[in-house]
């Protein structure tokens, strides 16, 4: 059992990595050996036409994901994974495929290295600035979103000169090297939540770091976010174990809070929450308090709203990193579950590919995404409400 799931799990990862390849831009080959070539125009040819086919293998290998997942969780104490030493190894294992895997479900990668170059190259300001500006640069091909200007803050532009620069102008460089930061901040989250458990627990943190949902957002898809939380998380953490008078902590929790702000928005709402762990006095043991719950709550909230697009899928990873410290069973485990109704969102996209649907009616796409992200957690609420009534009238 030990052996099975771990290498179960790096197994369905891995054919998630080669299945991202079927959607992989068709104005677009990474490499242009003859061996990759043959093999991404084998599965151009071969399974993307395939409508019915890549979906169906889509939703097979998402709920496989998450089985196992949970069967991880489930059978933890067997499988030696609460020493530092293994549970490091182990999430570095499992993000290996996925960080020389294709973004196959969001094109934002493309747009953070183009927003750099437009910076390096170009001496443009992204925030200015569009793609189309740029009439004759070659990106522009399998780019998407070319015609507005950049939707991050400037902290994040800032921040991702370093992964550009360290590409060297070449492409595929500049590509993996980006896939590499986004995995360092994988590893960055890691170290600041292990700070907030006295005897770190190792399977609380596994209900982050071994999520489906984070690793394919953040290592396949490249996305942003952590960079964002991390600091935010670290400056939650000095707030946290701030003694009287400690100004040197308060301008760092200040700097941290400004850096991650600036890259995106949506921590604002941890402010009051810093404020107050600032100003109590002799806040005592974590376990005492449930913040946790109300932070997870409220970076939630903004998932709501328009600017959200109705709930990007990546987007519940605001909400996600804090649930390693949740103590309300039933909020932890509706987490869980969006985790999965967020990445079956992707099932009416992927059946609706862009590129591969000109002469079909797309136009319920959108509600079929947002059907699919708010009905299987609804359903789970009604069970649990069902089963809570139940198990009530049992007693009785």
């Amino acid at each position: 059992m030990k052996s099975y799931l771990l290498k179960s799990y790096f197994v369905l990862l891995l054919l998630f990595a080669v299945f991202s390849f079927v959607l992989a831009d068709p104005n677009l080959f990474l490499l242009k050996a003859d061996w990759f070539v043959n093999f991404q125009t084998f599965l151009w040819r071969n399974i993307l036409p395939l409508q019915n086919l890549r979906t169906a293998f889509f939703f097979a290998l998402v709920l496989s994901l998450f089985l196992n997942y949970f069967l991880i969780l489930r059978n933890w104490s067997k499988l030696d994974l609460d020493k530092r030493q293994n549970f490091w190894r182990f999430l570095i294992i499992i993000s290996l495929p996925l960080i020389f895997s294709y973004n196959a479900l969001s094109y934002d990668l493309f747009n953070y290295i183009f927003n750099a170059k437009m910076v390096v190259e170009f001496g443009a300001n992204p925030h200015l600035k569009t793609a189309l500006d740029f009439p004759d640069e070659p990106m522009l091909r399998f780019m998407n979103n070319v015609h507005s200007v950049a939707p991050y803050g400037y902290g994040w532009t800032a921040l991702s000169l370093l992964p550009y620069l360290a590409g060297f102008g070449k492409f595929l460089t500049t590509f993996v090297v980006f896939k590499l930061f986004s995995f360092s901040s994988l590893l960055l989250s890691l170290l600041i939540l292990e700070k907030f458990f006295s005897k770190v627990n190792y399977r609380q943190l596994a209900l982050f770091f071994f999520n489906p949902l984070l690793l394919i957002e953040v290592l396949s898809s490249a996305h942003n976010d952590l960079w964002m939380l991390a600091p935010a998380l670290l400056a939650v953490y000095l707030a946290g174990s701030l003694k009287k008078g400690t100004l040197v902590k308060l301008f760092l929790i200040v700097i941290l809070m400004g850096i991650s702000i600036s890259i995106k928005f949506a921590t604002v709402v941890l402010l009051p929450f810093l404020l107050y762990l600032i100003l109590k006095e002799r806040l005592g043991s974590w376990s005492k308090i449930a913040i946790f719950d109300l932070m997870s709550l409220s970076l939630f909230l903004p998932l709501l709203i328009e600017r959200s697009k109705h709930f990007l899928p990546w987007y519940l990873l605001w909400s996600l990193i804090f649930i390693p410290l949740v103590k309300n069973k039933l909020w932890r485990n509706l987490l869980l579950v969006f985790s999965i109704s967020s990445l079956l969102r992707y099932l009416p996209w992927l059946y609706y590919l862009p590129w591969m649907s000109f002469h079909l009616d797309t136009s319920k796409v959108l509600f079929w995404q947002k059907s699919i992200t708010w009905i299987i957690p609804a359903f789970y609420l009604l069970l649990s409400s069902l089963l809570f009534l139940f198990n009530r009238r049992r007693e009785k």
